[in-house]
């Protein structure tokens, strides 16, 4: 009965949020994708498990997130551009993090992310460049998460709390010499903060649920540009295919992932091409290859994309993640 009652409260809360984001204005991308450095039971990519590392115990790892958008006519772009609009020709973003976690208590854990960031992308700005590949690298945003487990009986909560540092490069040029806009930049300039709740529940050795949600309030950055605040509700299940108590185990991986953003502002003006909501449906697999190492390959795919203007669509993204625990 209790279990029951968990299945229905995870069913309820994902349709709730969707059903609230459907009629919102869009977004890019799966923000904040690739969470890692808090173990749990779905490895180092979605959700944000309520699980945690044990006392004293590390989690080292790396997590790639490569998105690829889209095509755009360049040309079209452009005359957006001239019309004082927020358009860009974006081909793939790549990002390449790594990340570690750290269990102070058997409840409580800490985590640090830093990623180096890659993003490609078509000229649509300058008339004489118009249509060139545009590329702009560079240290990424670090993200520095608390997580406070504070319910384990029938299933697990855990509450989550953290910073995102402006330590990412945000002066990255085209080859004109000129400033990328905010978006195609490794990072915003901004600090911006995190906080949210998750919960797991296993219901044998076969089947695990988790959950998360998380808001995520930004500040003002760089280019005096402030990207809008994020809303992410995440749901999962994990199906283990091969026992735990052999290794490696397999698991297969479910996710749906429902995510609002705000529109964003520019010297204090509402960006129109900006915003919105974008729900993924996200499956993948893990591996506990030994009692240390550990695997997780997920393709969020946006199954549902209502933009805010005139904006890309994301086509695909392509998350993998590697952690060993000591």
């Amino acid at each position: 009965m209790k279990s029951n009652c968990f299945i229905r409260f995870c069913v309820v809360a994902c349709i709730s949020l969707i059903f609230f984001t459907i009629n919102q204005d869009g977004i890019y991308a799966c923000d904040l994708c690739s969470l890692g450095g808090f173990g749990g039971t779905t490895g180092a990519i979605n959700p944000i498990s309520a699980e945690s590392p044990k006392k004293n115990k590390y989690t080292l790892g790396y997590v790639l997130e490569y998105q690829d958008w889209g095509s755009v006519d360049v040309h079209k772009a452009h005359e957006l551009h001239e019309e004082g609009r927020d358009a860009h020709a974006r081909k793939n973003d790549i990002s390449n993090s790594v990340f570690l976690g750290y269990g102070i208590t058997d409840a409580f854990s800490i985590s640090l992310q830093v990623p180096y960031v890659e993003r490609r992308s078509r000229e649509v700005h300058e008339h004489d460049l118009l249509g060139e590949d545009q590329k702009s690298t560079g240290l990424g945003d670090s993200i520095l998460l608390g997580k406070y487990k504070f319910y384990d009986k029938q299933f697990g909560l855990a509450g989550i709390f953290g910073l995102k540092v402006p330590t990412g490069t945000t002066d990255e040029r085209n080859e004109a010499g000129e400033k990328f806009e905010p978006e195609l930049q490794p990072g915003t300039g901004s600090l911006d903060y995190m906080l949210g709740i998750s919960a797991n529940k296993k219901f044998n050795h076969l089947i695990i649920l988790d959950g998360s949600l998380l808001y995520h309030l930004k500040t003002e950055g760089d280019q005096d540009y402030e990207f809008g605040d994020i809303i992410r509700a995440t749901i999962g299940a994990t199906f283990n295919v091969i026992d735990k108590e052999k290794k490696p185990t397999l698991n297969l991986l479910s996710e749906v992932i429902s995510q609002f953003a705000n529109k964003d502002e520019r010297e204090g003006e509402t960006v129109r091409d900006s915003g919105g909501t974008t729900i993924f449906f996200a499956p993948g697999i893990s591996s506990q290859l030994t009692e240390q190492l550990k695997t997780t390959l997920s393709v969020p795919v946006p199954v549902f994309q209502a933009l805010g203007g005139e904006h890309q669509e994301l086509d695909f993204s392509v998350l993998f993640g590697m952690s060993y625990s000591f």
